[in-house]
């Protein structure tokens, strides 16, 4: 009996273990809600990119195992490369009208060479089919560093609200930069 009933807790413990990984909005006490559902590049215990588009399946685009404190077990590792690096970005279809977000995401850059790498985090906003860089900001540390942009976005039915890591672009940039526990929240 006692053997039934350990088997039964601890499958239900690892149910809700599962199911907590596969949340598409994530509520926090605070009034926040992470709109990214795959913030940690992973899927049961597997990397993946799950809800990201990659800029090409080239060898740009990787997996680590390093990670910030906190993090799972993979982050995704976006080579620099001139006029070409590694890069992901994320839909995000937001509600009519004017709501203030938060992007965050802990970033490592690993630099191969003498020269400065660093990767970067973007929010754009897409109207019409167009586009628009709204904020961003570069990650140039060796060790895990966080980071984020607060904006207000005014949006209508139409709009959508893109995340975007990636690579230096620059032309002498060498090496790659990690990017893990990426969150964009809306403040209520």
């Amino acid at each position: 009996m006692e053997a039934k009933y350990s088997i039964t807790v601890t499958l239900i413990i690892f149910s809700f273990f599962l199911l907590g990984c596969e949340e598409s909005i994530v509520s926090i006490d605070s009034g926040e809600y992470n709109l990214i559902r795959n913030s940690s590049f992973e899927k049961f215990f597997n990397p993946s990119l799950d809800g990201w588009v990659a800029n090409s399946d080239t060898p740009f685009v990787k997996f680590s195992r390093s990670t910030p404190r906190g993090g799972g077990f993979y982050s995704v590792a976006l080579s620099h490369a001139w006029s070409f690096p590694g890069m992901i970005t994320y839909e995000i279809v937001p509600p009519i009208g004017t709501h203030r977000y938060e992007l965050s995401v802990w970033g490592k850059s690993i630099q191969k060479g003498f020269l400065l790498s660093a990767g970067r985090m973007s929010i754009l906003i897409k109207r019409e089919d167009v586009a628009y860089l709204r904020k961003w900001a570069y990650f140039s540390d060796s060790t895990w560093t966080y980071g984020s942009l607060i904006d207000t976005l005014t949006t209508d039915s139409l709009d959508t609200i893109i995340i975007m890591l990636s690579g230096s672009p620059h032309q002498f940039a060498s090496g790659y930069v990690l990017f893990d526990m990426c969150k964009f929240v809306r403040f209520e």
